[in-house]
């Protein structure tokens, strides 16, 4: 039990529905507009590309280059969209680490980075076992694709492979997009329960005011 002088109960409680009323809108505005405008980019190199013919060339091989052209301007494309779903997986994970350190700062107050860390990878905590928390297997799954993206080149290894055989060991991270809209929901419930079982565990507040 800590010596140390209790914050209001009230303060407390405030700060939970602060931080529980958090939402992930602008990471989600972010990955819809990144889709949005690669769809629109695809329609409009499509319909280019469909609209050629040789009587807008001066002979067929300005025809085929220009066609070699566009093809490039396809591949850029595809780069361009597999880049933006890499950043919104790493975008998440960030937010994941962002709202669970913030949950923990004024909860436990005196808990150090090597802690926090260990409560990110689920390793159980007198604190708080994050692994027993609801939609923490999704977490780990984000957790092991933000490192392959920014580590590995994208590629994915025998550890994420192992744990979840939907990825394919030494294959390209692929349609992380739908990776995306599969986790984000899971992550923000595994959030909301995170933030409750710090506040409900934590001895930083005033026990609630008996009722009268």
């Amino acid at each position: 039990m800590s010596t140390k002088t209790k914050k209001p109960y009230n303060f407390g409680r405030l700060m939970r529905n602060m931080q529980l009323a958090y939402s992930f809108d602008v990471l989600d505005q972010f990955h819809d507009l990144l889709q949005t405008a690669a769809n629109e980019s695809a329609k409009r190199l499509q319909a280019e590309y469909n609209g050629l013919s040789p009587e807008s060339f001066e002979c067929e091989s300005h025809m085929e280059a220009y066609k070699s052209y566009l093809d490039d301007d396809f591949y850029q494309l595809a780069e361009a969209k597999k880049l933006g779903q890499a950043l919104a997986i790493t975008g998440l994970y960030r937010q994941v680490e962002t709202q669970v350190k913030r949950a923990l700062r004024p909860t436990f107050p005196e808990m150090g980075k090597n802690k926090i860390e260990k409560i990110l990878l689920g390793i159980p905590q007198k604190e708080i076992d994050s692994s027993k928390l609801v939609a923490f297997d999704a977490i780990n799954e984000l957790r092991m694709l933000n490192n392959l993206i920014k580590h590995a080149d994208s590629r994915v290894d025998k550890k994420l492979a192992t744990a979840y055989p939907t990825w394919i060991e030494n294959s390209e991270l692929h349609d992380l997009d739908k990776a995306y809209d599969r986790l984000k929901p899971l992550v923000e419930k595994f959030i909301h329960a995170f933030i409750n079982e710090a506040y409900d565990q934590s001895d930083a507040f005033e026990a609630a005011p008996a009722n009268n």
